[in-house]
């Protein structure tokens, strides 16, 4: 046996040096933090249900991609706010990435195109769609296939007795033409387009034409608009030479110009008007020379079904066509077929054909294609697709919608309400997202934001429930096994009274509230005041921003507050009883609108982290950081890899780290930052324990002055 080397990278018996690169992931920095979440109402927008929740959010500076998609709001105005929600240099910038839960389910303004072609909707949800109205105009119309004689003066009378010629429209059945035997039936030329139009098959005519030349000519349809096929009329010299002695030529005559439409769009508080076109451009042409031949196209299959000729019936499944041209291509090969495609045509793939039902196909010739099959309905929806406004849903697959005599306005476009279970459910999906703080833009009733047409008259929403459910979420989320710590930022727009009852109604460090209102300026340029819960989304953004800072007396981005009734924010009374109901709330400043403290709803003791929004997001961040970089670094090792010095090398590059982040700081019983680490492995369990100094903020500032009295002493 040969000589062999096998090590963790390789296993080989081929002599020979072999390299495995490995580069060393340093365990520094810290994971990803500053992650908000909003529930709540707006404008447009589909509801959270419809959306992939890891993949809907929006960094603060995409307030303007927020405000497109979901219109206006308590949504869009939270987003605007945490744009720039802090007006200290002591705290600069705002959120990560901001996740959006829309609990009103709205539906899309609609209108019914031609009776059932298909429908316009709103491109968003909600009740501007109301707004825009449509129009489908004719561009052009049909003109259907005709042919005019040469002068037939010479000819008039006894020369066409018992002449005869055929047709065939649309590639259906011949109609034979054959004139008496009595020359005074056609001796003149109105007797002459008389005689023939009377023998001529329904659908098609004969008229005197200028001079003494007659026309046949395909009727004009009213219904054009709506077919999926171009008229075709194939002149037949049944005997040879009377066609020509009618100045005609035998062939397949074809209409000069399809329908071609404009859809009109406005709406006139926005300024749109949007004019599409769309045409109904022939495709493929096929022919079948035989007796009789038609042609049916559906979703999935193209089929023929023919008689006399050297072909057979044919049954093709588009899907295994790629191009139209593909398509063709594979007619041709077969018996008595014929297969032309439009130049503009032939790279489109075989979905782009209008639904057509067993439409004539059969011609005299073999060279001759008088099926004709179009692209409009394909055409009408790539014009659609174009619509800043508007989508169109077809519920029909040929040809384009016919013209209208006026504009037709959408309807059916709805806010949506937002019900109890819409918040609950709403939490339940935010279960999957990792975030840091969880905002209710929500600060009272149902009953009384619909009573201000700030919700939906169906919204039965109450405040308490969504206290309680978003701490149940916070504290349900923040256990050592779902390890996706979070604070519930909660609000209450009320009496000062009322407010202190709901604060100690939650009494939990996994949760804030705030009960004043805030006046700022909305996306519009107007001043607005808004609820309670504006100042819950400027304290997370704030916090955010701040990280390893609080936001005590610093300075937020609002012009000013409102207190709610029964309370004084320059009371020195008033701000010491609502730091001890647990409220987070602004005062009055020389350079502006400040927060007092960051007080939680915690009121059990005066623990320095559980008292402390920011404290309390901090120890999040790190515990949570720590836990998952230990995990990521040595869960699944081997033991003969890992032993305890290098995870004490690891934990202390952690920790040199979160001091250098500010997470940590120094103290008198531990420098660093840390102490009293120790590592303990048993088998398959790695123990870690260890002490950090959080770096927390200073609150008060207690100051003895010691006063003495002046002595003064003076001698000669």
């Amino acid at each position: 046996m040969s000589l062999r080397v096998a090590t963790s990278f390789v296993n080989t018996n081929v002599p020979g040096s072999y390299i495995d690169v490995r580069v060393k992931s340093t365990p520094v920095g810290v994971g990803a933090s500053g992650n908000i979440a909003i529930i709540g109402e707006a404008a447009g927008g589909p509801d959270y249900s419809a959306e992939n929740l890891k993949e809907n959010w929006f960094t603060p500076d995409q307030a303007a991609r927020a405000a497109q998609k979901y219109l206006s709001g308590p949504i869009v105005d939270a987003i605007n706010a945490l744009a720039a929600p802090s007006n200290d240099a002591e705290i600069q910038g705002s959120a990560n990435r901001i996740y959006v839960l829309k609990t009103n389910a709205g539906s899309k303004a609609s209108a019914v195109v031609d009776t059932d072609y298909g429908t316009l909707r709103d491109q968003n949800f909600g009740t501007d769609g109301n707004k825009y109205s449509y129009k489908i105009l004719a561009s052009a119309s049909e003109v259907a296939p005709s042919v005019t004689s040469d002068d037939l003066t010479a000819v008039l009378g006894a020369t066409l007795d018992g002449l005869n010629f055929s047709v065939r429209l649309n590639g259906g059945a011949i109609a034979s033409v054959t004139l008496s035997g009595t020359s005074a039936d056609h001796d003149t030329i109105e007797e002459l387009a008389a005689e023939i139009d009377t023998a001529l098959p329904a659908g098609v005519s004969c008229e005197v034409a200028e001079g003494n030349t007659i026309r046949i000519f395909v009727d004009a349809d009213a219904a054009a608009w709506r077919k999926g096929f171009g008229k075709s009329l194939e002149l037949i010299d049944s005997t040879p030479g009377d066609l020509a002695t009618l100045g005609l030529d035998a062939g397949l005559l074809v209409s000069s110009q399809e329908p071609e439409i404009e859809v009109n769009i406005v709406r006139p508080d926005t300024n749109l008007n949007e004019t599409l076109e769309a045409s109904a451009d022939v495709a493929l042409s096929i022919g079948y020379e035989g007796t009789t031949a038609t042609a049916t196209i559906n979703a999935t299959q193209l089929t023929t079904t023919v008689t006399g000729g050297s072909g057979a019936n044919l049954t093709l499944t588009l899907s295994q066509y790629t191009t139209i041209q593909a398509l063709a291509d594979y007619i041709n090969s077969q018996a008595g077929y014929t297969a032309v495609v439009a130049p503009s045509a032939t790279q489109l793939p075989t979905s782009a054909l209008d639904r057509v039902s067993a439409i004539g196909i059969c011609s005299t010739a073999a060279d001759l294609a008088p099926g004709r099959i179009k692209r409009a309905n394909y055409n009408f929806k790539q014009a659609m697709a174009t619509s800043q406004a508007l989508e169109f849903v077809g519920t029909d697959f040929e040809g384009l919608p016919t013209p209208t005599a006026s504009f037709t306005f959408l309807s059916g476009g709805a806010r949506g309400a937002t019900t109890a279970s819409d918040i609950v459910d709403a939490l339940a999906a935010l279960e999957g997202v990792s975030v840091n703080f969880v905002i209710p833009l929500m600060s009272r009733d149902a009953t009384a934001d619909i009573a201000d047409a700030l919700t939906d008259a169906g919204s039965t929403y109450t405040i308490d429930a969504i206290h309680a459910a978003t701490k149940s979420h916070a504290l349900k989320m923040s256990t050592v096994k779902m390890k996706k710590n979070r604070i519930a930022m909660l609000s209450y727009k009320g009496t000062y009274s009322d407010a202190k009852q709901k604060s100690g109604a939650l009494a939990s460090f996994r949760a804030t509230m705030t009960m004043q209102d805030a006046r700022q300026v909305d996306s519009a340029g107007v001043v607005r005041t808004y609820q309670p819960w504006y100042q819950s989304v400027i304290a997370a953004g704030m916090q955010s921003a701040g990280f390893y800072k609080s936001i005590v007396k610093r300075f937020a981005n609002v012009i000013s507050f409102v207190d709610p009734s029964g309370f004084d924010s320059g009371s020195p009374g008033d701000v010491s009883d609502a730091l001890d109901a647990g409220l987070l709330f602004m005062e009055e400043a020389t350079a502006g609108v400040r927060w007092v403290s960051d007080q939680t709803t915690y009121g059990f003791d005066t623990n320095f982290v559980y008292n402390s929004l920011q404290a309390v997001y901090l120890s999040d961040v790190l515990s949570l950081d720590l836990a998952e970089s230990l995990g990521n670094a040595f869960t699944g090792k081997s033991l003969a890899d890992v032993d305890a010095g290098v995870v004490l090398g690891f934990v202390t590059t952690k920790m040199d780290g979160y001091k250098k982040l500010k997470m940590i700081a120094s103290s008198d019983d531990a420098p660093l930052g840390y102490k009293n680490v120790t590592i303990e492995i048993d088998g398959p369990v790695l123990s870690v324990n260890l002490e950090a100094k959080l770096a927390t903020s200073i609150y008060f500032i207690p100051i003895v002055l010691e006063l003495s009295q002046v002595q003064s002493s003076a001698s000669l």
